[in-house]
């Protein structure tokens, strides 16, 4: 209320006039709770004890979202009559952090699209021996990998990852064979009926000298492309209550296509149709088999596309240039002899001492220039890129014996050491000389 009463946020570079801290009630619950103008649809938090994340369970109302969140459009059967309705609606989080120091506002976001169709006709298949089915969940994502120089519109690598939620009974010997590969088939149509083709992934597509080039290609970019062991499950890693699995294969590159997805004037998709096996083993020793199929709508939004954007190289010299200047000037005229100047120290190869013959307050302030090089920040891409300056650490010597052991550590490189974490990841990085000298530095990017 008091951000709409000010009219601030409405345009760039007009935030609040008050720190942004005083307008957020922090003791208030803004997740649990009803939405707005709605009657039943409501969020709450999950009780159930997590590690690391806290789910936040969502409850959507068919009337609330038919009301008032989805785009709808009618479902036809095949002589024109009334089937339903497919609902189109998106489900998002925003993130708000007020800032103590400031009149900003930092906003982070993110959304997911949900499809939905509602028919007047339904189908149910019974179960033979229990009335539920050791799959506790199925999700399919797919993704696309562009090849190395490829010309942009040229044809992509498709792949498919399913993603199945087990009990926590499956054991990691079970998960390798839970997907026969040989029992996989992919259709693409605009209903399961009407299929206008089919495929079995793992035994056609990835086979051969297909499979050497999609090893080769997934192993060259093995920066931006998937690194999933392909036609071969992975897991169970622990998941809430039961344990996720994962099947990642390739596709036919007659599923779709950049024109057929890009095409925004189509009604009606096709959707791609997996079937598969799922064999598991439980607690008893018993073999639980099941069939199972999904059904994806083909079109940009359901799609991962990777390796599409240039890649930058993520050292320090190849994205920034950092000026040091030492004192402080009044004029333009004494500007050369009253700063002492340390240009481009990311790339010096050896390091400069800066150096003043007097101390006052003036001689002694310290000040870095840090700027985006051209490389990336001149590109059209990262016209909204800009730097942000995490940490500062400075170190004060008042004896000059131990200034003398620090510098020559330095020259030596052996001031520093860096420590990686068993997972890989470098998270420490510390220095330390006896006991005059000693901090540390926990960060996840270094």
């Amino acid at each position: 209320m008091e951000i709409d009463g000010q009219g601030a946020c409405t345009t760039l570079n007009s935030p609040p006039l008050n720190v942004t801290d005083n307008l957020l009630d922090s003791s208030l619950d803004f997740v649990n709770g009803s939405f707005a103008r709605m009657v039943r649809s409501y969020a709450m938090i999950d009780p159930t004890p997590t590690r690391g994340y806290q789910d936040v369970l969502l409850f959507l109302a068919l009337e609330d979202v038919q009301g008032l969140a989805a785009l709808n459009t009618p479902l036809l059967t095949a002589t024109g009559g009334a089937a339903g309705d497919r609902l189109r609606f998106f489900v998002g989080m925003a993130h708000l952090k007020p800032i103590r120091s400031s009149n900003r506002l930092v906003v982070s976001s993110s959304q997911v699209e949900i499809n939905a169709d509602i028919t007047t006709s339904y189908q149910y298949t019974t179960q033979t021996s229990t009335d539920f089915t050791f799959i506790r969940d199925v999700r399919v994502q797919l993704s696309e990998v562009k090849l190395a120089g490829a010309p942009e519109g040229a044809s992509t690598i498709k792949f498919a990852t399913i993603t199945i939620i087990v009990p926590d009974t499956l054991t990691q010997a079970d998960a390798v064979n839970i997907i026969p590969p040989l029992s996989l088939k992919v259709g693409v149509g605009f209903n399961s009926d009407q299929i206008s083709f089919t495929n079995y992934p793992c035994v056609q597509t990835y086979s051969g000298a297909n499979k050497d080039a999609i090893d080769a290609m997934l192993l060259a970019q093995k920066e931006c492309a998937l690194q999933d062991p392909i036609c071969s499950a992975q897991g169970p890693v622990p998941i809430g209550p039961g344990g996720s699995i994962e099947f990642t294969f390739p596709l036919d590159d007659q599923v779709w296509n950049a024109t057929q997805l890009d095409d925004d004037s189509l009604q009606l998709r096709e959707s791609i149709f997996i079937d598969f096996m799922v064999s598991a083993v439980d607690a008893n020793g018993k073999r639980l088999i099941t069939n199972l199929q999904t059904s994806t709508v083909l079109k940009r939004s359901s799609i991962l596309s990777r390796c599409t954007d240039q890649l930058v190289d993520a050292s320090i010299s190849e994205i920034l240039t950092i000026d040091m200047f030492l004192g402080l000037v009044g004029e333009n005229a004494s500007f050369s002899e009253s700063l002492v100047q340390n240009l481009d120290v990311t790339r010096q190869i050896t390091p400069t001492n800066m150096r003043r013959d007097i101390s006052s307050k003036a001689s002694n302030v310290m000040t870095m220039l840090i700027k985006g090089d051209d490389s990336l920040f001149a590109q059209n891409f990262a016209q909204e890129y800009t730097l942000a300056v995490e940490d500062v650490i400075t170190l004060h010597f008042l004896d000059k014996t131990k200034l003398a052991s620090v510098q020559s550590m330095i020259n030596l490189d052996t001031a520093f050491r860096q420590v990686t974490a068993p997972t890989g990841t470098l998270r420490f990085a510390f220095s330390s000389h006896n006991s005059f000298l000693e901090f540390k530095r926990i960060s996840q990017n270094i």
